[in-house]
């Protein structure tokens, strides 16, 4: 009688099969032919008939073995810094820039840990014009100082008018009423659609994986909106964005095709990916597509960040905690205090302080989200991580 014997691989081992998940003892059943489903590190799942399995080897790899050496040294960095230490950084003001973290520094002195930019305009990029992510000079300056950089995207469609483009879901002429649940057909035009501006995208990413730089990558962002378990059927229960206006199987699936799409076809390995939480577990992808839990803070009080913190320890335990989007909360000695050791926090931007760098406005130390007093007691913390201090991760 054969045995197939299973090991616990925990965070830090992985089957040279790609994973698993338990300590399995599994004696093949008399008249029966057994099948064992083997969950591959990559999402896949493989199928053997134990019948013909004659041995089974297992070898020690890297924890988060499917992501780049850069990556995965970012990674180690965030979670051995759990309680140690937090990553400062901003959002580049509207798109891709650093003007953001440049008001940081002309008022501080210190430039933030990361710098986040938007392909919100990835409709409109091109070679030479007025905006062009396809121009490496931003990214390669920021990371040849050893920046972290960040990345989002608020995806845009075509306004129902056919005038614009918009993520906002709706029927009305300037929100459009693009749906996600084309990803469960993939001969659709819609599903083609997806599929080549997640192409695009990732071929502008392409250059920063060649440069061995990782990117914390935040796709479809705030997908549940207010799409609420605690309390369903209400009039403001809905999505923010279309990528979420169908629900969370068809946010689910999208997340995975985008997953696979970037990372096994475009072979970028070099991204850490970030999902933005809400309260239901329906929403989230796997353990498998995700390296950060991350949630998005405004006008919150210490209480209710402390609350969204228990939550991501109770239902994402192993993950990495961080605020990706924030204005007017507790100040940073506050929350450390409080034993809130999210690993990294980014304030939302403010147009009317950083969009004209030449502007008089660029001189004030006011903000709409985190103005200088906000940073005057970041960097008093011995937690916080500026730009200067980070190690080189390439």
């Amino acid at each position: 009688m054969k045995r197939i014997w299973l090991i616990n691989m925990g965070q830090s081992l992985r089957a040279l099969f790609g994973g698993l998940a338990m300590l399995l003892f599994a004696p093949p059943v008399m008249g029966q032919v057994q099948n064992m489903i083997v969950h591959r590190s990559d999402g896949t799942k493989v199928m053997y008939n134990v019948e013909q399995i004659d041995s089974v080897t297992f070898e020690e790899v890297p924890r988060w073995a499917n992501r780049s050496v850069e990556a995965r040294k970012l990674l180690t960095y965030l979670d051995e810094g759990v309680g140690k230490r937090m990553l400062s950084g901003v959002h580049a003001c509207v798109n891709y820039n650093t003007q953001e973290a440049d008001w940081v520094y002309k008022h501080t002195g210190k430039y933030p840990a990361i710098n986040c930019i938007d392909f919100i305009h990835d409709i409109y990029s091109s070679s030479g014009g007025w905006i062009d992510y396809g121009n490496q000079t931003i990214w390669k300056n920021w990371t040849n100082k050893r920046g972290i950089i960040a990345a989002m995207w608020h995806w845009n469609m075509p306004t129902n008018d056919g005038k614009d483009y918009t993520c906002t879901p709706g029927t009305a002429d300037g929100e459009t009423s693009f749906s996600p649940s084309a990803i469960f057909d993939p001969t659709s035009e819609d599903y083609k659609t997806m599929i080549a501006r997640i192409d695009q995208v990732a071929n502008w990413m392409k250059p920063m994986a060649a440069a061995r730089v990782p990117i914390i990558w935040r796709p479809l962002h705030e997908a549940q909106g207010n799409w609420s378990d605690q309390y369903p059927g209400t009039s403001w229960h809905k999505a923010w964005f279309w990528w979420g206006i169908d629900g969370p199987e068809a946010f689910v699936e999208l997340w995975k095709v985008m997953y696979d799409r970037m990372v096994n076809y475009h072979g970028l390995t070099n991204l850490i990916w970030v999902y933005n939480a809400g309260d239901s577990m329906k929403w989230y992808p796997g353990d498998e597509y995700v390296d950060v839990v991350a949630f998005d803070f405004y006008n919150q009080s210490l209480a209710g960040t402390r609350q969204w913190y228990q939550f991501f320890k109770k239902n994402f335990p192993g993950k990495i905690y961080a605020i990706s989007e924030f204005g007017s909360i507790p100040k940073i000695s506050e929350l450390w205090a409080d034993g809130q050791y999210w690993s990294f926090m980014v304030p939302w931007w403010d147009n009317a302080r950083t969009g004209s760098p030449n502007s008089e406005a660029f001189n004030s130390t006011d903000h709409n989200n985190a103005n200088i007093e906000y940073w005057q007691d970041a960097l008093k913390q011995d937690c916080i991580i500026t730009r200067d201090e980070l190690p080189n991760f390439r």
